[in-house]
């Protein structure tokens, strides 16, 4: 059974996930809605002194590319292909958030600090075992996307569901240390990104100004990455910088997509698509790309040379055919997170550092 249920994972216009991970591109026209605009108060569960399991022996330490990798599960990941740990973010202070896919349907969000403890915490909006969280900042607030339609910040036990300003599905992505949010929103017929700040609302538009933009992460500067599908259904990643808004509106800049390696294992793979998950406040960002083979690589890309680093997990491995490494985080001190997975299709986090 492959690890993947289409040749690339480009999160399209579908409520529902692509089996890798759930940072699916929204319908343009959702069948039905169970949010409504505003902040909705909800608690949240925090449970502590739960854990996180090392993978390969007792340390879980790999090398590659210069980088020393830390691979582990979260808490109660399944084992079937497609299930397992998705560290999706990680803050400046190393807090990484994600969630494990288990064997029934449903998430389990937790955060973990993995280079100092092996202790976790579980964080999940009461009642919603579809929730997902993406992003997290140095105080520990958490975003996502609530399951039902709406985004969602959580800080504690202190969780508020939002929809941007006339929009009528929302998730949220990423946030900064300055409480600033990036995500996607439905309005009408059309999908474009978001930032929002201190409850105000900047659209941000796809390059050629049409089609969904999904905007990923933000530094302190106010640097926005992420990726946009075009009308041709290409998948391509975006930059943007906040204060170049006008007007509550933005067009973002299209990134050159890159010139892929030889990978060994997949002969003759040709580039398909890139996103741009994360970026910090020296301008690094991070993502990664999807081949011709159904497989995709993870990379560190320089905002300010355009230059790409491709980096893959060392523990990385085949099934059927495909390997998976997503760099989703990284932090101003440049310790990476992300995932990848085995040769059984089963995913596993990790943080990398040198």
């Amino acid at each position: 059974m492959s690890i993947i249920t289409r040749p690339k994972r480009d999160r399209g216009f579908r409520p529902a996930l692509v089996a890798l991970e759930g940072r699916a591109l929204m319908s343009a026209s959702p069948s039905r809605l169970t949010q409504v605009p505003g902040l909705v108060h909800s608690e949240a569960t925090s449970r502590p002194n739960t854990t996180i399991t090392p993978i390969s022996g007792t340390t879980g330490l790999g090398r590659a590319g210069g980088y020393r990798f830390f691979n582990f599960d979260g808490p109660t990941p399944g084992t079937n292909p497609g299930t397992g740990t998705n560290i999706n973010g990680i803050a400046n202070d190393g807090v990484t958030v994600g969630y494990t896919i288990g064997n029934t349907p449903g998430n389990n969000n937790f955060l973990a600090r993995p280079r100092s403890t092996r202790s976790a915490r579980i964080t999940n909006i009461s009642g919603a075992t579809a929730a997902s969280a993406f992003g997290i900042n140095n105080s520990n607030t958490v975003v996502g996307s609530d399951g039902a339609g709406g985004a969602f910040t959580l800080r504690g036990r202190n969780a508020r569901t939002f929809l941007p300003a006339g929009a009528t599905m929302a998730t949220a992505y990423g946030i900064n240390d300055r409480g600033t949010i990036v995500g996607q929103e439905t309005i009408g017929s059309t999908s474009p990104g978001f930032i929002r700040v201190r409850n105000n609302d900047i659209t941000v538009n796809a390059p050629s100004g049409t089609g969904a933009v999904n905007l990923q992460g933000i530094n302190n500067n106010g640097l926005v990455v992420g990726f946009s599908v075009g009308a041709n259904g290409q998948t391509q990643g975006l930059i943007a910088n906040q204060r170049a808004a006008r007007n509550g509106t933005l067009t973002a800049t299209a990134v050159a997509d890159p010139t892929i390696p030889a990978v060994a294992g997949e002969p003759g793979a040709t580039f398909v698509f890139s996103q741009i998950l994360g970026v910090n406040d020296r301008g690094i960002a991070v993502g990664y790309y999807g081949d011709s083979t159904g497989s995709q690589h993870g990379f560190i890309y320089n905002t300010k040379t355009a230059r790409y680093t491709f980096l893959d997990d060392p523990n990385v491995a085949f099934n059927n055919g495909v390997e998976v490494t997503q760099i989703t985080g990284i932090t101003n001190s440049g310790e990476l997170s992300g995932f990848y997975s085995d040769a059984t299709g089963v995913f596993h986090g990790f943080v990398a550092y040198r």
